[in-house]
């Protein structure tokens, strides 16, 4: 998504949710050619993902365009997060980009529209039908200068996994401000039980609790922090706004509440671990859904992390995730826009993001108490400062916060 809004994104099209946090290698596949000798066209499709993903998600197109186009085929290349990026943009700047690849709403990460589009890399949609039909929140955040790339149908939510007999074997609820999770974090300490993992190796899991815990703490009390850092009346700097967020993720690992090798530990394998029973917590979002409600079934719960104080109301993170955009220079412009109708043609499936365990910050979100992904409305490499002070923090470097909302500040005034 790292753009969690790509930790945060590998969005399948068929209505299902992949991360591409939940595998390792990359690789490329391509459809198997079937009876006829004819030479068919390839469709290139360049996505963040690891481990089998290539795979699945070839699987996954194969199914939904070969009875439509049958004389296409379909190569998926899939690439660990921060590969994907280096290759894409490489690619896209040499003038060779794939037909089809992922980008990010808005200025999430180094594939998003608001970078990508006014290079010239992306083809403008707005003549499809599908384009011209679709509600307005599903194009504003991938929408440049007036013209559409892509549509964003799925909500990305942040949420705090919790393995449910767990819960119930300590008699602990649901907390509901941040004290109230310390003290929970800290039984389950005193119970021998890892309260919280995390995949830190990959460094964008940084995000899934560092928002959560941004939009109780900056974004509830700020909800225009995004707009004034742009108009520079804020600034990441400022006492009691990304000190604070920090501080409080730091305490974690401070208090041994949070795997202590999460620095080495992939986000694939916290999952693993954590549908094992090997932790009771698990920051991350609804793209992880499927895989971990097959792992844990009515074991698994799910709430906002709780990261606001006694006295204020608790704020929850819902935003649009990505979606698929066509290179400008692809050789198949008209064949890969049939494609992209019919990749976004609407289905009656049931998104999981609709799911009840969702209710609440779906609920959350009518309230108006909720933010978008933080970085959907940075500049610059604001995340990856973000990212690596944290890390280098968690790892006992002798940098102080302070530093690090510098450097998140300086990434900003540079991008």
């Amino acid at each position: 998504m790292k753009k969690i809004t790509n930790y945060i994104l590998s969005v399948l099209l068929s209505g299902s949710l992949l991360s591409a946090s939940l595998f390792y290698t990359a690789q490329t596949t391509s459809a198997a050619s079937d009876k006829t000798t004819k030479e068919k066209t390839k469709i290139t499709f360049m996505e963040s993902g690891t481990g089998n993903y290539a795979d699945v998600r070839k699987q996954s197109l194969e199914a939904q365009l070969l009875d439509d186009f049958p004389d296409i085929e379909i190569i998926v290349e899939a690439y660990p997060e921060e590969q994907y990026y280096s290759i894409l943009n490489t690619r896209l700047s040499m003038g060779e980009g794939p037909d089809f690849f992922n980008i990010q709403p808005n200025w999430a990460g180094p594939n998003a529209v608001q970078k990508l589009a006014p290079a010239g890399y992306l083809e403008p949609l707005d003549d499809l039908a599908v384009i011209q039909n679709a509600d307005e929140a599903d194009t504003e955040s991938v929408t440049w200068n007036g013209h559409t790339y892509s549509l964003n149908r799925f909500s990305m939510i942040l949420c705090t996994y919790y393995n449910k007999s767990i819960f119930e074997k300590l008699g602990l609820s649901i907390p509901q401000n941040w004290a109230e999770f310390l003290n929970m974090c800290e039984k389950l300490k005193n119970a021998g039980i890892t309260p919280v993992i995390s995949g830190n190796k990959d460094s964008y899991a940084l995000q899934f609790g560092l928002y959560q815990i941004a939009a109780n703490q900056v974004y509830s009390k700020s909800p225009d922090f995004n707009a004034q850092l742009a108009d520079g009346t804020a600034s990441f700097s400022d006492p009691g706004t990304w000190d604070k967020v920090i501080d409080q993720y730091l305490l974690l690992y401070k208090n041994n509440y949070v795997e202590a090798h999460s620095l080495t530990m992939s986000s694939a394998e916290a999952i693993r671990r954590f549908c094992t029973g090997e932790a009771a917590m698990l920051f991350s979002g609804n793209f992880n859904y499927s895989t971990l409600l097959n792992a844990l079934g009515e074991n698994l719960g799910a709430f906002p992390l709780p990261a606001n104080d006694q006295d204020q109301p608790l704020c929850t993170v819902v935003s649009k995730g990505g979606g698929t955009a066509i290179y400008s220079g692809s050789q198949h412009i008209e064949l890969c826009k049939k494609i992209f109708e019919k990749l976004y043609e609407p289905t009656n499936d049931t998104l999981s993001s609709e799911d009840e365990i969702w209710k609440v910050f779906h609920d959350l979100k009518e309230k108006g108490h909720f933010t978008i992904n933080c970085n959907q409305g940075w500049k610059g490499d604001v995340e990856w400062a973000l990212e690596d002070g944290v890390s280098r923090k968690i790892g006992g470097a002798a940098i102080s916060v302070n530093y690090i909302t510098s450097m998140m500040q300086t990434a900003y005034e540079n991008g």
